[in-house]
């Protein structure tokens, strides 16, 4: 077939596209859609950032000006640790919504994150929140669907199809060609979405270039995916109404029915412990540990303390004994704390791997996981600032009971600090995990959206030679 026949099938197909007011009034729809989209995600990502800088702010001057007290009392006062929103999440709020923004860090406590946005919301939409990767997960490829159904099935209702093989149209190239109008106009679908989007991210912040361009890529090889199925089925397909009904059942089994029916069998198969069960598990944990303040455990500890001193008597200790023993309790919470959020943390894993499993069965779900990962709001994220926010508050609550172990001997609970010491604990400070460490957990993901692409175009070529063989 020459460049002329090829180029000549594309723009048949274009024009049908732009006379058939139906499909552009939906496409203007998903457009504008999207850009209310993008704008809702940048309002509400610099209104974060905004707030989380002035609590900062306000945080910092209530902790430096609370005059002198004891370093213990001020580690149960406590203070917050905020999570930064990349620009990227603008593009993807992933499970941020959901997963709390806000660790209050206190003394022999640890606490979950708080402050989800889901909670003040006066409404939200079942199938996610409202983004441009819900616009571009849920709606483009519905709309590809729809417009892609009789790109090859309605030439064979109407007989163009025996024209255009009577005109020098060789059968292998006729799918191709067709694929191209269809990319054609999927770009002009997706293409403004992508760029308001990527625009969005780079208002919101100093967003990673290669971060953008790699989210990008994803989406582009799954729009390659859709149209190439979308291709395929018209030219499998007897008639367009055949090709419609069989891409929407895929379009409800990929969109609506697989990632809730692997969410479901992933907490079947790794049950979520209620908050009420799991903290009560901890605390019953926490109550067999060592006491160094109570009993044979507080008296063993006091002759450690002695002897790692260089002392006879606990009474001759150069430092406060109850500053150290409240670190010593400290650091059995922490093996306590490590043992229950890590079997969370593995429990989550678990479900993840299940979950993955339904990826087989449609392309949204490694998708959804690559998209989430490169904004920076997935559950890996979600649990490196927690992590953080742990490892901060360990730290700062052992300077305050260290401080009083160095200076408040004789005094103990009495003993009071000034605001020097204040002045000299860190704010929390936390920054997404880098690109590679970023990828490494989402490379199944990535390889299975290849394996979707292969099994497409596969498809593709199946349809191709059927047609070959089976003539129109």
């Amino acid at each position: 077939m020459t460049s002329a026949t090829i180029s000549g099938i594309a723009a048949k197909d274009w024009r049908e596209f732009v006379r058939d007011r139906r499909l552009l009034l939906m496409a203007m729809m998903v457009g504008l859609i999207a850009l209310a989209a993008v704008v809702t995600a940048l309002a509400q990502v610099r209104s974060h950032e905004a707030d989380r800088a002035a609590t900062i702010a306000r945080d910092r001057v209530t902790w430096e000006s609370q005059g002198a007290r004891n370093p213990h009392s001020v580690a149960h006062f406590a203070t917050w640790a905020l999570r930064p929103l990349t620009p990227l999440a603008v593009l993807d709020p992933g499970v941020t919504p959901y997963a709390g923004s806000a660790v209050w860090m206190e003394a022999h406590s640890r606490n979950p994150a708080r402050a989800r946005p889901v909670e003040d919301a006066a409404s939200s939409f079942d199938l996610g929140q409202f983004s441009a990767a819900w616009v571009l997960q849920m709606l483009v490829p519905l709309l590809i669907f729809v417009i892609g159904a009789g790109v090859v099935a309605r030439e064979r209702e109407r007989g163009t199809l025996r024209l255009m093989l009577a005109n020098g149209a060789a059968p292998t190239s006729i799918i191709p060609d067709k694929l191209s109008g269809l990319a054609r106009i999927t770009a002009l679908l997706v293409l403004p979405v992508l760029i308001a989007a990527l625009a969005a991210a780079l208002l919101a912040g100093p967003a990673d270039p290669i971060r953008l361009l790699l989210w990008a890529t994803a989406y582009a090889l799954f729009f390659a995916i859709i149209a190439a199925l979308a291709v395929a089925v018209s030219a499998l397909a007897r008639s367009a109404s055949q090709a419609l009904l069989i891409l929407i059942g895929l379009w409800l089994v990929a969109v609506m029915i697989v990632p809730r029916a692997g969410a479901g069998f992933a907490e079947l198969a790794h049950p979520t412990p209620t908050a009420d069960g799991f903290f009560a598990a901890m605390a019953d944990d926490l109550k067999k540990q060592p006491d160094p303040f109570e009993g044979k455990d507080a008296e063993a500890f006091g002759q450690a303390m002695a002897k790692r001193y260089g002392v006879a008597r606990v009474e001759d200790l150069p430092v406060s004994l109850d500053g150290l023993r409240l670190d010593e309790s400290e650091r059995h919470g922490h093996v306590v704390f490590d043992r229950h959020y890590g079997a969370l943390a593995d429990l989550y894993a678990g479900q993840r791997r299940v979950l993955r499993f339904a990826g087989l069965l449609s392309p949204l779900l490694p998708l959804q996981n690559v998209s989430m990962a490169l904004a920076g709001t997935d559950t890996a994220h979600q649990l490196a600032f927690q992590n953080a926010a742990e490892a901060h508050r360990r730290q700062m609550i052992h300077d305050l009971n260290m401080d009083m172990a160095l200076h408040g001997r004789g005094k103990d609970f009495d003993y009071l600090a000034g605001d020097d010491l204040w002045k000299r604990t860190r704010d929390f400070a936390w920054a997404a995990p880098a690109l590679g460490p970023t990828l490494i957990p989402v490379m199944p993901d990535l390889l299975m959206l290849v394996g979707w692409a292969v099994a497409a175009f596969a498809l593709l070529g199946l349809a191709a030679r059927r047609l070959v063989r089976g003539g129109v």
